[in-house]
């Protein structure tokens, strides 16, 4: 709305005539319908969808006689020469604005490359996390705002900034380190502050507390509300309550983990390539449930009994759950032991919960148990492609409050959507990155939601969960002392 209203005031006073809008597929109808809302008089146009007629009829509508045109990040890498041209001439757009911006925190990718490769005069990126993993992610949108004409090189950027910063965060750092990571994070924030606009939940929670004890006393010792502006409302938040679960491996989960770990030949079998990240992700899967392994890894294992030594695995993978027991399932993994008791309690007290999870396969064994229990479940994966209904199964939870859990993936579920119904989220499985994680959180506590929010983030103990986790406080800590949250970056 911040972005509506000043185009709006710039167009109103000529100073603005095209602009280009870029953004996530999901949320260009949020955008269009704010636009129609706010701004009913402005020609906005959709360079989208599958009609390349219509696409380039709207482009150049706008190039021609102004106004804004919507587009997505794969639009933009596909097209980037059209949105740079017009009638065989380079266009220089006033105004290039990217939402969720961290979309282009890697400059070498080519979303990065087409958006550099787009003229424009002023560039205004939007993003609530515009470092989620280290440094050089915040120097790449600043590049790209300032026409690198801010932080210098990335090479200059890593030396001078980002080594030291980082460096002053290691638990081996030297006292001289520390003071010099901790004085160059002050210059850098001091450098980027003009053009970093940035103002967090919290503020608008502290104004609102502010608000509530400005009171008065009269002569009789009487103490009088503050008076009341008839005018608009600022909208307020509730609380957040952020818990860590620590769940353990069931006996089953943890066999299997230690075998990994320390035999070959079930390394062998769990693994189809040799790179440690491979090895990362089966743990993380092996935290998440056994049943997550192939079927062939299953059947050998003895987690299924049924399978024949003939069966064609990829077959298999779609049926490794159908003959299996509801109970069995949950006692084969921790957090699902934890989860289904957490989800009744929820459920009697009256909440509604979103439950994110990095795998779909996931979401089918806790989709086909909740169904089982007499839950209403709502469900959003990769595998819906359509915006509309994408936006009709939202809308759906949202109105109907018979549906108790929303189940997501933390990928699609987790960017640009609101869904303030709910006041209980559980991150199932956690991101390297904590950015995504947060980003899924938000769903919930966002402006709208009227009810204090509890996450639960499921960690198991003792594993590669554990250090993800680890990592997450180490970046959150960075993000947070180089964004101007705390100047002391310690929790």
């Amino acid at each position: 709305i911040q972005v509506i209203t000043f185009l709006s005031g710039m167009y109103d006073s000529d100073l603005v005539k095209h602009c280009l809008l870029v953004m996530p597929t999901s949320l260009i109808t949020n955008w269009t319908k704010e636009f129609a809302k706010w701004t009913p008089g402005m020609r906005v146009k959709e360079f989208h969808g599958t009609s390349k007629m219509e696409r380039t009829r709207n482009l150049e509508k706008v190039q021609r006689r102004g106004g804004v045109i919507i587009t997505t990040y794969t639009m933009l890498m596909n097209n980037w020469q059209q949105l740079a041209s017009y009638r065989g001439r380079e266009f220089t757009w006033d105004y290039m604005i990217l939402d969720e911006a961290h979309k282009i925190k890697t400059s070498t990718t080519k979303t990065a490359k087409s958006a550099h490769a787009v003229p424009s005069t002023n560039r205004v990126l939007l993003t609530g996390t515009p470092v989620q993993n280290n440094l050089k992610e915040m120097w790449a949108l600043f590049d790209f705002a300032c026409h690198g004409a801010l932080l210098g090189t990335a090479k200059t950027f890593k030396a001078e900034y980002e080594n030291p910063i980082t460096r002053a965060r290691e638990k081996d750092s030297t006292p001289g380190e520390k003071a010099l990571g901790f004085r160059m994070s002050e210059t850098l924030m001091t450098i980027i502050k003009p053009y970093f606009l940035r103002r967090t939940k919290a503020e608008v929670q502290k104004n609102k507390l502010s608000d509530v004890h400005e009171y008065s006393v009269n002569k009789e010792g009487k103490v009088l509300m503050p008076h009341k502006d008839p005018g608009a409302v600022m909208p307020t938040l509730t609380r957040k309550n952020d818990l860590i679960v620590w769940t353990y491996l069931s006996p089953a989960q943890e066999d299997i983990y230690r075998q990994f770990i320390s035999l070959d030949h079930i390394k062998e079998l769990l693994m189809t390539s040799r790179s440690p990240l491979a090895e990362l992700t089966i743990l993380k899967k092996l935290c998440d449930h056994p049943r997550m392994l192939s079927a062939t890894a299953i059947a050998k294992l003895g987690l299924d009994e049924g399978r024949q030594q003939g069966d064609d695995d990829a077959e298999m993978d779609a049926h490794t759950i159908d003959n299996v027991s509801d109970e069995a399932l949950i006692s084969e993994s921790g957090k699902l032991v934890f989860l289904f008791a957490l989800l009744e309690r929820l459920r009697q007290e009256g909440h509604r919960t979103l439950i994110f999870a990095h795998y779909r396969k996931v979401l089918d064994i806790i989709e086909r148990i909740l169904g089982n229990r007499g839950f209403r479940v709502m469900r959003l994966d990769g595998t819906v492609t359509q915006i509309a209904e994408r936006e009709r199964r939202i809308e759906r939870f949202q109105k109907d409050k018979r549906y108790s859990v929303f189940l997501l993936t933390t990928q699609v579920g987790g960017v640009g959507i609101t869904l303030t119904g709910a006041d209980r989220v559980v991150i199932y499985d956690p991101s390297w990155n904590p950015a995504t994680d947060a980003q899924a959180v938000d769903r919930a506590y966002r402006i709208g939601q009227t009810e204090n929010v509890v996450i639960y983030r499921l960690i198991t103990c003792g594993t590669v969960e554990e250090k993800i986790y680890r990592r997450q406080v180490f970046k959150d800590s960075l993000i947070r002392q180089n964004t101007g949250d705390k100047k002391n970056p310690f929790r």
